[in-house]
């Protein structure tokens, strides 16, 4: 152990001298001055609704009094208005409300981008709220929830499980490799044949320098953001074991090349499956049982259930010995690999 303590911190002075270090420190700075400043606690969901009346005396206040009141609803003079006020918010609707033959006509004016569904549920929107108003209606659609006691997460908070599995998992897996790559072209690792360090206190001292980078990038993160609202212990946990995933995934994938150009292929479409889940950590809707198994997807899930105040913690604890199992897998292949290659 203390051929491997001496290592890692030959290798911990060589990251502090390097660039790779201070580029995690970095972007994990840039990161939550992103989170603080420029992403609000909650995004905005509601829908701007702009409406011109072409109409004269009773009926101006007939519409109006079928509206209501409400703050997603702005009532201007002229067509113009509705236009202009439209091409600041992309994200808002308008309607011109005229009489013809002594019926209301609803003319919408819409973005451009909405498709038919979008349309049928604007149109169902403004006839049901239109029909709400008719003495004796009542509605008969009843709302089902399935869980009562749910909890949510501010839009900002929930990034952070985001960010978290990218650069615990796919920046480790790049950045180990990297350091590989240079330490093979520069004929360190083949020293290790006759030196009387083995090659797993190599790899491992390696896998350590990753440790360190994520724990400090990590654990900076969620202090800036969510404060002491959380287990830490069981963060602490969850970064260790996923950080041991992804640099031992990195070290197995560089032991089957000789240089960074020949392996991007490779580490691209890695990097490029662990994002998939991104979309339906994002959009739950899109869920299909292929992306469940992708190794960034339980990563993901597990960091946002730490983020819960009564989050599933038996699930937690099974994702760490389940990636930390994984990890200890990879790390003896990847070192049978470099042992075996030493001498090619």
């Amino acid at each position: 152990m203390r051929k491997l303590w001496m290592t890692f911190l030959k290798d911990a002075k060589l990251s502090f001298n390097g660039l790779y270090f201070y580029m995690e420190i970095g972007m994990a700075l840039i990161f939550i001055a992103v989170l603080l400043f420029v992403i609000p606690e909650n995004f905005e969901s509601s829908q701007k609704f702009y409406v011109a009346m072409e109409l004269e005396g009773t009926d101006t206040d007939a519409v109006q009094r079928l509206m209501g009141s409400s703050d997603d609803v702005t009532v201007v003079d002229t067509r113009f208005e509705i236009e202009s006020a439209m091409k600041k918010d992309r994200s808002a609707v308008g309607a011109v409300i005229k009489k013809n033959e002594n019926k209301f006509v609803y003319e919408m004016i819409l973005q451009g981008y909405e498709n038919e569904s979008m349309k049928n549920l604007i149109r169902a929107g403004i006839e049901g709220e239109v029909l709400s108003h008719i003495p004796g209606f009542s509605s008969e659609i009843t709302v089902r929830t399935l869980e009562m006691n749910s909890e949510n997460l501010s839009d900002r908070v929930n990034l952070i499980p985001v960010y978290l599995t990218m650069n615990v998992g796919m920046m480790g897996l790049f950045i180990i490799a990297a350091y590989i790559f240079l330490d093979k072209e520069e004929g360190v690792i083949k020293a290790y044949a006759v030196a009387p360090v083995e090659v797993w206190q190599y790899l491992a001292s390696k896998m350590m320098i990753m440790l360190m980078m994520g724990l400090i990038t990590s654990f900076v993160t969620v202090l800036a953001i969510v404060g002491f609202s959380i287990n830490y212990l069981y963060l602490l946990g969850l970064i260790v074991a996923f950080n041991t995933f992804g640099s031992a995934l990195g070290l197995f994938i560089s032991s089957f090349f000789n240089t960074m150009v020949k392996a991007m292929g490779v580490m691209y479409v890695f990097i490029m499956m662990m994002m998939l889940p991104t979309i339906s950590y994002l959009m739950p809707s899109f869920n299909p049982v292929w992306i469940k198994v992708l190794p960034s997807y339980p990563m993901m899930f597990s960091l946002r259930e730490l983020m819960f105040e009564n989050g599933d913690q038996s699930y937690i604890v099974i994702q760490i010995g389940i990636y930390l199992l994984l990890g200890l897998l990879l790390f003896i292949a990847a070192n049978h690999r470099f042992k075996k290659t030493l001498t090619v």
